[in-house]
């Protein structure tokens, strides 16, 4: 059996969007680190969702019962405190 391997181009931006979404799906819950995903042995959800131009992943771990928002960003800028 022979796999094709080209692009979906039928589908239009679904399969570059999914491949983001695996990509950049948080792996681990920010609270505790349990894994979130099934495959990896975890009890969370990551759900992505658009706000604007933002790409947001609501969240949940099963674990600690955390739950809450994660914004991807391009850039953070942040400063030291000084002693």
């Amino acid at each position: 059996m022979t796999v094709s391997l080209r692009p979906d181009v039928a589908r239009g931006w679904f399969p570059a969007d999914a491949a983001s979404h695996r990509r950049d799906a948080p792996k681990f819950c920010p609270s505790c680190a349990a894994p979130l995903g099934l495959a990896e042995g975890g009890r969370g959800l990551a759900t992505e969702y658009w706000l604007g131009s933002d790409r947001v992943f609501v969240c949940y771990c099963a674990a600690c019962d955390w739950s809450g928002d994660i914004v991807l960003t391009e850039r953070v800028l942040g400063h030291e405190a000084e002693e």
